[in-house]
């Protein structure tokens, strides 16, 4: 590749640009992405509170039926934000 050559696809190469737009979806995608990775890891969570006991969970303000219904969001939702619903309302009684 001679310097002409080199020149002329240095100048192509830099005239590609992203527009806002491109930039504004793959922000979006990427705050898509990571709430479906939050949501997966805070599911493996509620697998580990399930090891609790009874009385460990009541001191945390959950029941057995609390983390059923958790597991039971759609798989795309985060179930940790139900589950602090429900301790909040079940301190609250």
């Amino acid at each position: 590749m001679n310097a002409r050559n080199f020149a002329a696809a240095r100048a192509s190469a830099s005239s590609i640009s992203v527009g806002p737009g491109s930039l504004n979806a793959l922000h979006a995608v990427s705050g898509k992405v990571r709430a479906l990775l939050r949501a997966l890891f805070n599911r493996r969570v509620i697998g580990n509170l399930e090891q609790l006991s009874d009385h460990e969970l009541s001191d945390i303000g959950l029941t057995r039926d609390d983390l059923r219904f958790g597991k039971s969001v759609p798989f795309t939702a985060d179930p940790t934000t139900e589950l602090a619903r429900r301790a909040r309302s079940n301190t609250c009684r």
